[in-house]
């Protein structure tokens, strides 16, 4: 319990260890087992075991990573040859492949896509691409109709304030305070499902990628109301991270995984949720799986959109594979970089820039952040960096939740994770490399099972470049994939809610 609440490591200890000082002989120990756990893991000998892989899934998990490395060498070769390198017929087809790509990137934004296409809301009006057009879309879909009603008549800032005045707030055990969202049908009487509406109706927890704003999540919410019918009837809460946003100030000086891990559990304990669908994005990936291994009570279903396995520093920015040097490099800056920027002044003047200069920032974003192919993009990459350097304390924060995101340990531990699970990724992504979710499909396949959707086209931002795309995917997973120890779903009283 001690480990679980401070420490950083991924698991509790086995059972029948003693929790006290570690021996030089118990760190061996620990190293043995996590080198035997993870070639376990990989082993082609062993025949349908639990946790086991057998020649065929390690066969397929080959085939299937062999599509991401075509993918990627094919944009190297149409890159190569638009350079001119491979000769002048390349180079002409090669370049009219790219202008191809950008136009039809700029015939998006050109078009208003894929704003104009969200109409999930009652009424289904196309959705405003700015800050305050996704905040009035989250009070159409979940707030009350007469703060939607109040939101189109005023500011833009005065739905955002509504939007905030949505939030809950809860006091954990360590005088923490989270805010969270607790949206979606009112509460009624217990109910139990049958079998095959198993999932139908389970409760969503979603889990954040670090510095992401609701506003962000608005397209794809918005897309999932059009392309499932079950999702307005599903409860939906978000927390938001300690020392983050309305979470702040932080309690103590412990920022980790598992101490996100633990904050969740608990108010997931608060709010009587159990069997929950946790949809992840970036951050939250590895925020969720450490979730599911530890209280996989908590858990029915998987989306897992754009992670990595762990030892972020090992993989971000890095989309072919681990540069020498490059994480230690990370480290280095994260740890250093933060104080630096905050004595020299730099935090100060970015956030002043941005604040009073927003709309001329969003303006000069859109002339290039086109080539993303969404409108959404300028107006959340602005309040996106707003948000991250908006304190000193919050920059120092964000900055300690990426290390700890680097120290953070669970290749080894997949094999205990039964539960379904959908990956989604862009092979574009440049962030949390394609090659993360391949690694992670393939480990979670051997257990619990997990599909792999890749989007050539998609980049790490991929909620709001195609929310459509993905809602399709992810309301065609929920529906169809069986849940797996969950015999029913048991609504609280309103009172306990509350």
């Amino acid at each position: 319990q001690a480990i679980f609440l401070g420490g950083e490591s991924p698991l509790p200890p086995p059972s029948g260890t003693e929790v006290g000082r570690p021996t030089v002989r118990g760190l061996r120990a620990i190293r043995s087992r996590a080198r035997s756990s993870a070639a376990g893991a990989c082993s082609a000998r062993v025949h349908g075991g639990r946790g086991e892989r057998s020649a065929r899934a390690m066969g397929a998990d080959r085939r299937q990573h062999l599509v991401l490395y075509k993918r990627i060498a094919a944009i190297l070769a149409i890159a190569s040859g638009a350079s001119g390198r491979l000769g002048r017929l390349p180079a002409r087809l090669c370049r009219g492949i790219v202008l191809l790509i950008l136009a039809r990137r700029w015939t998006r934004c050109f078009l208003c896509l894929p704003s104009s296409n969200c109409r999930g809301a009652p009424g289904g009006k196309p959705m405003e691409a700015s800050m305050s057009g996704l905040h009035r879309r989250f009070l159409e879909l979940y707030g009350p109709p007469g703060d939607a009603r109040a939101a189109k008549k005023g500011t833009g800032r005065e739905a955002e304030t509504m939007v905030e005045a949505m939030q809950k707030r809860v006091t954990l055990k360590d005088g923490q305070e989270i805010a969270y969202w607790d949206v979606g049908p009112e509460p009624g009487p217990p109910v139990v499902l049958r079998k095959q509406q198993w999932g139908t109706r389970a409760p969503v927890l979603l889990i954040n990628g670090l510095g992401a704003r609701i506003a962000s999540w608005t397209p794809l919410l918005d897309a999932l109301h059009s392309e499932s019918g079950s999702w307005s009837q599903r409860r939906l809460v978000i927390p938001e991270y300690r020392g983050q946003f309305a979470s702040a100030p932080l309690v103590g000086d412990c920022i980790s995984v598992e101490r996100s891990v633990a904050d969740l559990v608990e108010l997931a304990d608060r709010l009587g949720l159990k069997g929950c669908v946790i949809l992840c994005w970036s951050t939250g990936v590895q925020v969720g799986l450490d979730l599911a291994l530890r209280r996989p009570d908590l858990v029915s279903q998987m989306v897992l959109i754009q992670g990595t396995t762990g030892d972020a520093l090992e993989h971000v920015l890095q989309p072919l594979g681990t540069v020498p040097g490059f994480p230690t490099l990370m480290a280095v800056v994260l740890k250093h970089g933060p104080q630096v920027l905050i004595r020299i002044g730099f935090r100060k003047a970015l956030y002043d820039l941005l604040s009073h200069n927003k709309s001329l920032c969003e303006r000069i974003s859109s002339l290039v952040s086109w080539v993303f192919g969404t409108d959404f993009m300028a107006p959340i990459l602005i309040r996106y960096t707003q948000d991250i350097v908006q304190s000193d304390s919050h920059f120092v924060n964000y900055c300690k939740y990426i290390e700890a995101l680097g120290r953070h340990k669970l290749t080894p531990y997949f094999s205990r994770i039964q539960l379904p699970a959908l990956v989604v990724t862009g092979t574009a992504d440049c962030i949390t490399p394609a090659r993360c979710s391949y690694d992670l499909a393939a480990s979670l396949g051997a257990s619990g099972g997990a599909e792999l959707f890749d989007d050539v086209s998609g980049s790490h931002y991929y909620i709001f470049e195609e929310p459509h795309k993905c809602a399709h995917r992810i309301a065609e997973f929920l529906e169809k994939t069986p849940v797996k120890g969950l015999r029913g779903f048991r609504q609280i009283s309103a009172a306990k809610r509350r």
